[in-house]
């Protein structure tokens, strides 16, 4: 009787670079205050629902594709990491872009 194989998922070429986003993410926010970590996930949120980043992914017509979610996730967890990066630079995040 052959034994079958667990099928392997193809994953695309961008799912690794936001797997290592996600790891800056956590290296970043390492040793900091959760509630700053709070804060930068905020302020995040807030500039992408700012520029319509969010609107520009609810539009979408194929929001299951892998790809897809990559892209948005990218965009977030840099925002995140930036925020992240000024809270220990001493400044106090804000919004940049005003909707």
């Amino acid at each position: 009787m052959a034994v079958k194989r667990a099928r392997k998922m193809k994953r695309d070429a961008v799912s690794p670079f936001r797997d290592k986003i996600w790891n800056l993410f956590r290296e970043t926010a390492r040793g900091m205050d959760g509630a700053d970590v709070v804060v930068a996930l905020k302020q995040a949120g807030e500039e992408i629902w700012a520029v319509g980043i969010d609107d520009t992914y609810s539009t979408m017509s194929h929001q299951d594709d892998e790809p897809l979610g990559n892209a948005f996730d990218i965009t977030w967890l840099t925002v995140v990491c930036i925020k992240l990066k000024e809270i220990k630079q001493g400044h106090k995040p804000r919004v940049r872009i005003k909707g």
